[in-house]
Formats: C-alpha cells, sequence, structure tokens
C-alpha cells in the first residue's frame, strides 16, 4: 500500500495547475472566439467548453437558443456544468474588481481559504492584482492523484 501511495500522489503547486490546465483552455476559449465565424457548430462548441453535444442542445433548449453566436455563447456557458463554465461564471462575479482578496480566489478558484490566507500571509497582502495572481498560486499546494 505504501508503494501504491507514493507512486500516485504527489503535491503540486496551483500555479502549475493553472498554467497547465486552466490558462490553456481560458485561452484556447478566447482564440476560438476570435477566430471562428458564428454561428458556431454545437459540436464545437461542446468540445470547446468540455461537455456534450446533448447538455449544449439541452441547454439551447432551455434558453430557448436556435444557434450559438458571442452573445448566446455567453448564455451557454452561464447554464453549463463543466468545470470551465463554473470557474468563469464565479469570475464574472468580480468582473468590476480590481484588486482581489483571499476569499475571492477561494471562491472562485475552488480553493481551500486557509491555504490561500496563508499565501496572502506569507506575501505580506491583504488584496492582489490579477496579473500576480501566480504568486499566491505558487504558495497553494494541491495534492493530485495519478493512475
Amino acid at each position: 500500500m505504501d508503494k501504491f501511495s507514493s507512486e500516485c500522489i504527489s503535491l503540486v503547486s496551483f500555479d502549475k495547475i493553472y498554467s497547465q490546465n486552466i490558462r490553456p483552455k481560458l485561452e484556447e476559449i478566447d482564440i476560438f472566439l476570435k477566430s471562428n465565424t458564428v454561428p458556431y457548430a454545437i459540436n464545437d462548441v461542446a468540445d470547446l467548453l468540455a461537455v456534450t453535444p446533448a447538455d449544449v442542445l439541452d441547454t439551447m433548449s432551455k434558453l430557448e437558443i436556435s444557434t450559438i453566436d458571442k452573445i448566446n455563447f455567453f448564455g451557454l456557458i452561464f447554464d453549463l456544468p463543466s468545470y470551465i463554465c463554473k470557474l468563469i461564471k464565479r469570475q464574472w462575479q468580480y468582473s468590476t474588481d480590481t484588486m482581489y482578496s483571499a476569499e475571492m480566489i477561494a471562491h472562485i478558484y475552488q480553493l481551500n481559504i486557509q491555504k490561500v490566507k496563508n499565501a496572502f500571509e506569507e506575501l505580506h497582502i491583504q488584496y492582489i492584482n490579477e496579473e500576480h495572481l501566480h504568486q499566491v498560486f505558487e504558495r497553494i499546494h494541491t495534492t493530485i492523484f495519478t493512475l
């Protein structure tokens, strides 16, 4: 059991998780919106937002959307269940804020509040802007499991 545990569990900074998983997905969405013409294909939107085409179709029906343009795309994000959609939705709650508290960061990225507060204490700050979030993320470690 110890061999299994040590080989399958590792501690990784949230900065690495953000850099490898979240930022590329956000950039992919941005590029998609800037480089594709409307209406967007349901399968492309589903793939991009990490949901099934059926999820997109169900949400389109619920929202009474017949085609996906930029405005409807954001309506879908607001309603779809994937991690990236929920993260974007939480970010929107703070769209007018230029500085983030530990509580805001913990909420947006679903991080342990005490770990975020500890990172803020290490940095001797009460607020941080988006440009320097990586400094907080570097100080937050998360256990990941690989099989």
